[in-house]
């Protein structure tokens, strides 16, 4: 059910500050985030959809369609994501015909504390890319002869940084993308995406340690799996030659099915 072991491992108190945190916002997943979504209509019946947004508790469903279900009704709804199934109990609260379909706003319940976390997981690739803004230029501090630095900066301590090398047409050269502890990295010359786990120290700062190389295909491939989901959500404030920069390294990236 969960997609992350050790990542978003949240406690009780910080899924729902998260939760409510994100009640009010929706968030629309980019056009390749890999969600899909099915309607539980009647006994054997799901009727696939495109998930339209997320919110904290809530979800907007277009189903291909027309749907027999009414405002009020209580179903169930099937998310699928890197190889993980959760279904959830709704209601649906608001239907709206459209061209393309019928709209249904879905309200979510909990049945558990882990199924309110496994969706928690689903949510926060999408809210974490969709919060990245550039830093200004005169803010970043540039420290390294040989490349440009920009720096996009969301939400806590998520941070992607890219270098564009100081040669002809200024090419993007390499890459960090951090979140609280936890870091990828990829240049052009190796073409690999490492994972890295910030080291605690008894200073005021932690370091970064070496590459993650747990053979048992946990936090390495937990860190390579964030960021193959968030990519997708990033927002408009990232370039499009960045974005295409950060696509050629996520076949490097592991599907998580094969892992848990």
């Amino acid at each position: 059910m969960l997609l992350f072991r050790r990542i978003f491992n949240f406690e009780k108190a910080k899924v729902a500050q998260l939760t409510e945190n994100r009640r009010n916002t929706r968030y629309t997943p980019g056009a390749g985030y890999p969600l899909q979504a099915c309607l539980h209509l009647a006994r054997d019946d799901w009727q696939a959809g495109e998930v339209q947004d997320l919110s904290g508790r809530g979800l907007g469903l277009l189903l291909g369609g027309a749907t027999p279900a009414n405002i009020g009704q209580d179903l169930k709804v099937k998310l699928v994501l890197g190889g993980q199934e959760l279904v959830l109990g709704c209601s649906i609260i608001h239907i709206e015909p459209r061209p393309a379909g019928v709209f249904c706003g879905l309200d979510l319940r909990f049945g558990t504390f882990e199924e309110q976390k496994a969706y928690l997981q689903i949510l926060q690739p999408v809210a974490l890319g969709q919060s990245l803004q550039a830093v200004a230029a005169e803010r970043v501090v540039q420290n390294e002869p040989q490349f440009i630095k920009q720096v996009f900066r969301g939400e806590g301590d998520c941070v992607l940084t890219v270098w564009l090398a100081k040669t002809v047409g200024t090419p993007l050269h390499s890459f960090e993308f951090q979140l609280d502890d936890y870091f990828c990295h990829a240049d052009v010359q190796s073409g690999v995406l490492e994972a890295y786990l910030r080291e605690k120290s008894d200073s005021h700062q932690g370091k970064l340690s070496q590459p993650v190389f747990d053979q048992s295909g946990g936090l390495r491939d937990e860190i390579r799996q964030l960021f193959r989901l968030v990519l997708p959500n990033l927002s408009p404030a990232v370039p499009a030659d960045v974005r295409c920069f950060l696509q050629r390294f996520t076949a490097e990236s592991v599907d998580l099915k094969s892992q848990i």
